[in-house]
């Protein structure tokens, strides 16, 4: 039987990503923070809201962890496809978490973010597009919560947009989609824990006897 409670706990951390990132980016777009050549005007609020991507990147990182954990303890575990997906959403969600400490060190210490920083922003989000799409694969082929992958692989577009185009306003466009898209994950599987237990049984039951 699954258990219908773990997938509810494990939808809390995808369900934060969009408004912490959202927020993040958002802000910037209505109030200046830099000046046209990288400077911080806005130490406070720029710290603010870098403080809110690296949160925001961490929850992604958690939230595909819970996506392997909830298969596992769903006693349908993720094939290769969606652990490997899960390593690089991990890996690419570190960087992105980096990125956000060696902005704020940069702006702390310069005025402004160092230029090498935005290396780590684009390979971070590379292997996001990579992970989200094998990770896709991997919760769509294990049949647990199958209607996860498809903001999976929506996120992972957004990200590819992010880190192709970087023209206004296609560029901002890619990431609110991107936190969106891992939050929509959220609501999935909090959507799907609210199921009860005894439809769920006996769906596995009906299940069970036409096989």
């Amino acid at each position: 039987m699954r258990d219908i409670s773990a997938i509810g706990r494990h939808g809390r951390a995808a369900l934060a990503v969009g408004p912490l990132l959202i927020l993040s980016t958002g802000v910037e777009l209505v109030h200046r923070v830099q000046a046209p050549d990288g400077t911080v005007v806005e130490p406070v609020v720029f710290a603010l809201l870098i403080a809110l991507w690296g949160i925001g990147m961490l929850c992604v990182g958690v939230a595909a962890l819970d996506a392997r954990g909830l298969h596992r303890e769903a006693a349908a575990p993720l094939a290769r496809a969606g652990r490997i997906g899960v390593r690089l959403v991990v890996a690419g969600s570190a960087l992105q978490v980096l990125f956000a400490a060696v902005v704020a060190v940069s702006a702390a210490a310069a005025g402004k973010p160092v230029e090498a920083s935005f290396v780590l922003f684009g390979l971070g989000f590379l292997l996001l597009v990579v992970g989200g799409v094998l990770l896709g694969v991997g919760v769509w082929r294990a049949r647990v919560v199958p209607s996860g992958a498809t903001p999976l692989w929506v996120g992972a577009a957004a990200a590819l947009v992010a880190i192709v185009v970087f023209t206004d306003p296609w560029h901002d466009i890619g990431l609110f989609v991107f936190a969106g898209a891992w939050s929509a994950l959220g609501v999935t599987l909090l959507t799907r824990a609210s199921v009860p237990a005894e439809r769920s049984d006996s769906a596995t039951t009906r299940a069970t006897r036409a096989a």
